[in-house]
């Protein structure tokens, strides 16, 4: 063997084999082989924030494996993803390839935009150095990260109760949960009035419109006196006339092609694809899938191929071979008009936004592989992922939709003068929306939107101005103004990019991460689309963070630390420098906040509910998941209930949670009745039998799940000493079974 190529991904590692040949051995790294270990800092502050990575548990034998066929190759080429993650992981294998005793192989670096045959052999051909500066940027994330989370994690514990954890970038995310949900708790509606009026011709023909303008100005009917008011005015008024008559065209924009984030979002909202899901099935569409005999592309099958460009990108940039191939296309499928003013290479950035232009935008590799030529080889989210894609990028490079924008103005005078407007746009160039209506939703029909009753698109050329007009009918609608909405995935990942809060890369870990802990639930509170909303203990870390953090959960302070860490991988900031004015200022912070910051912990408000036990007064505590009540009267009497409904700390009860509930559960101690009751940590089953039968049974879930052993027990939700989430039977000790996640059917 002569040549040995790295990647990360054994998929990806299967479709590069197959374009390089014999003279070739690919090999994957399965992800990261080095990082950070979990039980310690390990970041020496004390010399320059040095690292001390270690081999990931786990990854020993892949390590030796790449230093044994290192030792036998001429050339190592490194061949991870092309962004910071994929720089690190090839220099942590250059470091395990230099620690071979002897002759070493040369070491060269090559980078995939998208796996074809052409790009890759292009890349082989022309390999690049290391990027060291990458390297330093990746590692500086990390460090900060760690530098945060072991820092800030121990004062959480302190404050509130320990296995909290708090982290750099996921914080700020928490923290605009938090205050999205406090804007909609404070929020209060507000009342308005909307006028539509119904004006008819001495020809019979009927003009719906709304009121546009009172006085030029914009209608403020915030009352029903108003709305009447309004009314009798209008009704006053001698005589309405037709001020205007307006036809022009109005051009659409196609949308630009998709980076990451919009990405993600599109995906979210169409395919209802969670962020990991999409990231997950758009790293597969780019490592390859096993693709046969194409119609019109190849007799014999494909093989591995990869299907679209790298999908973690915040840049629009699509390279000319790829617009020009794309034209061709277009100009053969639909003709030359659907060509004549497209955009081209749609390059321009987002204002505003630091862009890193090293990657193109997400497309399909090969725009002549359509996604129903493919369809049989791909399962159906692969097939939905790559419809997506390459439908809007064949739209980004296809000419502007052109309506027909039809306009009335209606004007009348009593006292004041009123506008009242129609408008109406009526399809007459497809364009761009031809392949979107092809493809993601069914095709428009302009006989359809020229149907609707009163439509002025037909009795346009029958109009004139100064034409009178009879007032045939008003109707005042009521309308209420509604809060901000909590987030969904798709808009947090649109806030955080808008906000330059992480990068594409970042996105999926801060989402998942955010997820993982107790500091926010997903609910459904209007629609079907889950949405973030945080619980009582995230509202408090956050305030907490905010409080004694200020500069760490500050958007526009994040945002400034990631174009810093693009000015390091620019060769423009020194990584320890950052570190070291970051760290300082952290240090100032925690003992400020050591100080200034009360703790909560074991800290309790008074109440005016009664302990049926003992008679004293209840008092709100919090503990492990969240606020309960407990008597007052303890360690004398430890009677506790869980907290249903409270109004703000230091007001009364409105009510506690009824001590217990009869359930159909029987108990296998005694034969009777199990009954739900409260407790400290929330509900669990007691045996009816109490006191002279005591047995305990943790909840079930409402799927009511049966432990897969076939003990006869139930899975119930329980949690480690730390408050990580997992299932376990209810027949435990007698039964061990314990897992992470539920089993696959019952999610359905």
């Amino acid at each position: 063997m002569k040549k040995l190529v790295i990647v990360e991904s054994p998929s990806k590692a299967n479709t590069i084999n197959k374009y390089l040949g014999a003279d070739f051995l690919v090999k994957a790294t399965m992800g990261h082989i080095k990082d950070l270990p979990k039980n310690r800092m390990a970041v020496d502050v004390e010399n320059n924030f040095e690292p001390h990575y270690e081999i990931i548990k786990g990854k020993e034998k892949v390590t030796e494996e790449i230093k044994r066929f290192a030792k036998n190759a001429e050339v190592v080429y490194l061949a991870p993803d092309p962004d910071r993650e994929g720089e690190a992981i090839a220099w942590n294998v250059k470091e395990i390839i230099d620690s071979i005793k002897g002759k070493k192989p040369e070491v060269k670096r090559v980078l995939f935009n998208e796996i074809t045959k052409d790009t890759v052999k292009d890349a082989i051909t022309n390999p690049v150095n290391l990027n060291e500066f990458m390297w330093e940027s990746q590692k500086a994330r990390r460090i900060l990260d760690r530098l945060v989370g072991y820092n800030l994690s121990p004062f959480l514990w302190e404050k509130i109760r320990r296995g909290l954890s708090a982290g750099r970038v996921q914080s700020v995310a928490l923290y605009l949960i938090v205050e999205r949900e406090k804007e909609i708790i404070a929020f209060k509606a507000e009342e308005y009035w909307t006028l539509a009026a119904l004006f008819n011709t001495a020809s019979n023909l009927d003009i719906l419109t709304d009121l546009s303008k009172i006085n030029k100005k914009d209608p403020e009917i915030k009352t029903a006196e108003d709305a009447e008011k309004l009314k009798s005015a209008l009704l006053k008024i001698a005589g309405f006339k037709i001020s205007g008559i307006d036809k022009k065209p109005v051009k659409r924009n196609p949308p630009l092609p998709f980076i990451t984030s919009t990405l993600q979002q599109e995906a979210f909202k169409t395919l209802r694809f969670s962020v990991k899901k999409t990231m997950e099935v758009a790293q597969r569409l780019y490592e390859g899938v096993e693709i046969g005999a194409v119609v019109g592309i190849s007799d014999k099958p494909l093989g591995p191929t990869g299907l679209i460009t790298y999908m973690r990108t915040d840049s629009t940039r699509i390279s000319d071979i790829a617009v020009k191939t794309a034209k061709d296309y277009i100009k053969n499928a639909y003709g030359e008009d659907y060509i004549k003013d497209a955009p081209g290479a749609a390059s321009k950035k987002q204002e505003g936004k630091k862009i890193q232009d090293a990657h193109e935008a997400i497309r399909p590799a090969n725009v002549f592989l359509m996604p129903g030529r493919i369809k049989q080889y791909l399962d159906n989210d692969e097939y939905r992922l790559y419809n997506l894609i390459w439908t809007i990028f064949l739209a980004s490079q296809m000419s502007r939709s052109i309506y027909d924008q039809y306009s009335i103005s209606i004007s009348g005078k009593f006292e004041d003068e009123y506008l009242f407007k129609a408008t109406e746009s009526v399809l007459k160039f497809d364009g761009y929306q031809r392949v979107i209506a092809e493809n993601l939703k069914p095709t428009e029909s302009r006989e359809d939107e020229t149907k609707t009753a009163g439509s002025i698109y037909k009795m346009f050329d029958l109009l004139s101005v100064n034409e009178p007009l009879n007032l045939k009918n008003m109707d005042l609608l009521q309308h209420f103004t509604a809060p901000p909405p909590r987030y969904t995935e798709a808009s947090l990942v649109k806030a955080l990019d808008e906000n330059g809060i992480g990068r594409p890369s970042t996105y999926q870990a801060i989402i998942a991460n955010i997820k993982g802990k107790d500091y926010v639930t997903l609910e459904k509170d209007t629609g079907s689309t889950a949405k973030f909303k945080p619980t009582e203990l995230g509202i408090m870390v956050s305030d907490i963070l905010k409080a004694g953090f200020p500069d760490i959960l500050d958007i526009k302070f994040t945002a400034n630390m990631e174009n810093k860490l693009d000015e390091i991988e620019q060769g423009k900031v020194d990584r320890k420098t950052l570190l070291s004015d970051f760290y300082a200022k952290l240090q100032d912070r925690l003992k400020l906040a050591a100080k200034g910051i009360k703790d909560i912990k074991g800290a309790s408000v008074p109440t005016d509910i009664k302990c049926e036990k003992c008679g004293k007064p209840m008092v709100i505590k919090f503990g492990r998941f969240g606020k309960f009540l407990a008597c007052s009267g303890y360690p004398e009497c430890k009677n506790t209930k869980e907290l249903t409904s409270h109004a703000k700390e230091g007001a009364a009860i409105a009510a506690a949670a009824p001590e217990t509930t009869e359930t159909s559960i029987i108990c296998e101690k005694c034969g009777k009745p199990m009954v739900i009751k409260f407790g400290r940590f929330g509900k669990f089953l007691a045996c009816s039998g109490y006191p002279e039968c005591k047995n305990t049974k943790p909840m079930p879930l409402k799927s009511n799940i049966p432990c897969p052993t076939g003990c006869g027990g139930y899975l119930s939700l329980k949690r480690t000493k730390k408050g990580k989430k997992f299932y376990g039977c209810s027949n435990y000790p007698g039964c061990n079974y314990v897992t992470w996640n539920l089993p696959k059917q019952e999610y359905k």
